[in-house]
């Protein structure tokens, strides 16, 4: 196992920027019972205030997720 260290201070827009690619171009879909999920993405904004972000952490938990996938 390799352990992947991820600088949130320096990442985090392009994170957000890529999940909400993946989200938009329809390769992840997020079904309707991960509603603290859903919450959390409908309050999260480009600049991402964790303090106006609602559960964040599924927030950071998914973004971080995402990062082994690129887009082409």
């Amino acid at each position: 196992m390799e352990i992947l260290q991820v600088n949130f201070g320096t990442e985090h827009k392009q994170m957000l920027s890529h999940l909400y690619l993946m989200i938009n171009k329809g390769y992840l879909a997020i079904p309707e019972k991960y509603d603290k999920l859903i919450v959390s993405l409908r309050t999260a904004q480009y600049s991402l205030d964790k303090e106006q972000t609602s559960y964040d952490d599924l927030l950071d938990g998914l973004r971080l997720s995402l990062k082994g996938y690129t887009i082409n």
